[in-house]
């Protein structure tokens, strides 16, 4: 046998389909029965809360560890069946702390931490101070899965794990064509990873819906070339011009290549300071949140029927794992 030990994404072992978190846009989730567009209590400055249709579809990030953690037990309890006695999941690290899937959406809207840190939000600084980044993640990534120690797979091991060898890949053909069993022990289809992902699903083989994801990401890029937003921009423009900034855009702002540094610049929390005045004097956040949420709500409407049966699927697997 090769001896030689390859890694395996721990995002893969824990929720078993591919780019869970790759769809959002610019956020982390609030509870999924929020009603969408609903603004709630200020938690700080002039940030709000506020919801997405979307959020009914797609795990939140106290959801996501939760089905994660699980995930990763039933995975070690698979393995441990298959011989593997000594084999444990590295234990998830906390959920992405944004409060809301609008949490940097739509930029810097907090005027105090503007004050404090300018574009770099202190949850992202620190984590990525943590995992050795050079900066906090741009308002239109998707959040990052919580950083933890990624396991070192054997061949059996991965043959248990995805029910595929290593140098095939997780493909069909590769499934078709790697053994039947491990250790003398029959291995369940797919292996380990989509045994656990059937078990929390209730018989599915995917835990999170592209669908979701896609809608999520493309409302965003709608909302940017919306007639009401672009008028906002240009609104927002003009007020930061007044203040002595030339940007067409708040994420212009948010991008600027002076500011991608690890460390924050009395420019960089002037910048900011000054764009979250301007997203309050012109309502940009308002008229941007309201236009997205209409957006993202037909889009939801044209796939009526996949959706329903997404929000199905994520209530399921979440009372499974309770």
């Amino acid at each position: 046998m090769n001896k030689k030990r390859t890694r395996i994404s721990l995002l893969a072992i824990a929720v078993a389909s591919g780019a869970v978190m790759a769809g959002y846009a610019a956020s982390a989730g609030t509870d999924a029965g929020a009603a969408a567009g609903g603004d709630a209590t200020a938690i700080a400055g002039s940030a709000k809360v506020r919801t997405l249709p979307i959020e009914q579809y797609l795990p939140t990030p106290a959801e996501f560890a939760k089905l994660s953690q699980a995930g990763g037990k039933l995975q070690q309890k698979c393995m441990q069946g298959l011989g593997f006695a000594s084999f444990q999941v590295p234990e998830q690290g906390p959920a992405d702390p944004r409060e809301t899937f609008t949490d940097l959406r739509y930029g810097t809207v907090d005027a105090a931490q503007a004050a404090r840190s300018g574009y770099k939000p202190e949850f992202a600084a620190a984590r990525t101070a943590k995992a050795g980044g050079a900066s906090a993640a741009a308002a239109a990534d998707g959040p990052a899965p919580s950083a933890v120690a990624e396991p070192v797979l054997s061949d059996a091991e991965w043959l248990a794990m995805t029910g595929t060898t290593k140098d095939a890949g997780d493909t069909a053909q590769a499934k078709q064509a790697a053994p039947s069993q491990v250790q003398g022990k029959d291995l369940p289809p797919g292996g380990c990873i989509a045994e656990s992902t059937r078990t929390i699903t209730g018989g599915g083989e995917k835990l999170y819906a592209d669908l979701a994801q896609d809608i999520n990401g493309q409302s965003y890029k709608e909302s940017l070339k919306d007639p009401r937003v672009t008028k906002a921009f240009a609104a927002w423009s003009a007020c930061m011009k007044g203040k002595g900034y030339d940007y067409k855009t708040p994420l212009q702002a948010n991008d600027d290549p002076k500011f991608a540094v690890p460390t924050v610049s009395a420019e960089e929390i002037a910048v900011a300071g000054a764009d979250v005045a301007c997203k309050n004097e012109t309502k940009l956040v308002d008229v941007w949140h309201a236009a997205e949420v209409q957006i993202q709500q037909k889009m939801i409407n044209a796939k009526a029927s996949e959706m329903g049966a997404i929000k199905k699927a994520k209530q399921t697997a979440l009372a499974n794992v309770q």
